[in-house]
């Protein structure tokens, strides 16, 4: 499984894509085609969205950082 050095200097967009390439690997594939796709949309609407934002405000630069998620703790 990817840490977080593996998305480490990505856009939230390529970070998404890169975990649907992992995910959706013939070799380590834990979804399925469709989900690859769903990711790969999402990126892509993302992208739009945050070059949209960015030309507005600073909030663009807020959506594309990959922030690492903290860990839930067990049994949430």
């Amino acid at each position: 499984m990817p840490r977080a050095d593996y998305y480490k200097g990505l856009t939230l967009a390529e970070a998404l894509r890169a975990l649907a390439d992992h995910h959706g690997a013939p070799r380590t594939r834990h979804i399925t085609a469709d989900e690859t796709a769903l990711l790969y949309r999402a990126a892509d609407r993302l992208e739009q969205v945050t070059i949209v934002t960015a030309s507005d405000s600073a909030a663009g630069r807020d959506l594309a950082q990959v922030t690492p998620l903290p860990r839930r703790a067990a049994g949430q």
